[in-house]
């Protein structure tokens, strides 16, 4: 809502007022830490829940704007909320990402996947699950829990990180791994994922000869894979793109990176271009 310097932020029918009331909390805890984040908007602190055909939470936060970060701005800010100590009062959840993508295979619409697909897939979870329990994770901290430079803005009082829905108490190497997916599965340059590394201070991607990378990867695989399952039957266009990512998930073993998958924004730019 430009004339108002807000943005309006619609949950999904659904959502419950804590995940949003939990959002307002975690912002105003990053702020009072030093760490840039949107403040709320307007007279009330709580959602706007709006009850018609649906029912919603909104919250209006301010406008940060839409300035790209450099990846060493990522890397700092998220290394500072790192090195947090982990609060009180937040209500913030354990880092369980099994619970979440068995639920969400479950959800998917009928015909979706085959029943050989679906035993795969939970074959990968469950396997992927005994290593994760086998590998060191790491000290604990706060986690973003999707951190892409999309969830973090540059603005002129430093990098500001947005959108809470998977801040979680968790190893800090997933917030750092996501630097090395965007290079190995989307193909982005790898100066970026160097210069994010360089400023972080930790490679995870080849530390202990990368196990904990590998062992987190088929987690960040089917979370993005979903992702795009669920949102064909709204844009049907991406239908293409989400298969290729389902090929390379049900190969066994997982393929050596590069993986090329396509952001779900470029590939559907590419449909659009094909038809």
């Amino acid at each position: 809502m430009p004339e108002s310097g807000a943005v309006a932020k619609v949950w999904r029918p659904g959502t419950e007022a804590e995940t949003a009331l939990r959002e307002t909390r975690i912002a105003r805890w990053l702020l009072r830490n030093g760490i840039q984040a949107p403040r709320s908007a307007g007279t009330s602190a709580y959602p706007l829940v709006h009850s018609g055909r649906y029912h919603l939470q909104v919250t209006f936060v301010e406008d940060l704007g839409d300035r790209t970060p450099r990846p060493a701005d990522l890397a700092d800010v998220l290394q500072r909320l790192h090195r947090l100590a982990i609060p009180a009062g937040l209500g913030l959840p354990k880092f369980n990402p099994f619970s979440s993508l068995s639920q969400r295979i479950r959800d998917l619409p009928p015909g979706t996947l085959s029943s050989d697909q679906e035993q795969h897939l939970r074959v990968l979870l469950a396997t992927t699950r005994s290593t994760w329990r086998a590998t060191p994770p790491g000290p604990m901290c706060v986690i973003h829990g999707d951190a892409t430079p999309t969830n973090c803005i540059s603005t002129p009082h430093g990098p500001a990180l947005i959108d809470f829905e998977r801040t979680a108490v968790g190893p800090g190497v997933w917030d750092q791994a996501a630097a090395g997916w965007r290079r190995d599965i989307f193909g982005t340059p790898g100066e970026e994922c160097d210069e994010f590394f360089t400023a972080y201070g930790h490679d995870v991607t080849s530390v202990d000869d990368g196990r904990s990378y590998r062992a987190m990867t088929p987690l960040f695989a089917l979370g993005a894979w979903l992702f795009l399952a669920e949102y064909t039957r709204i844009d049907p266009d991406l239908q293409d793109e989400a298969d290729r990512r389902l090929a390379t998930i049900l190969a066994s073993p997982l393929p050596p990176f590069p993986w090329r998958w396509r952001p779900a924004s470029r590939a559907k730019a590419e449909a659009a271009m094909a038809t």
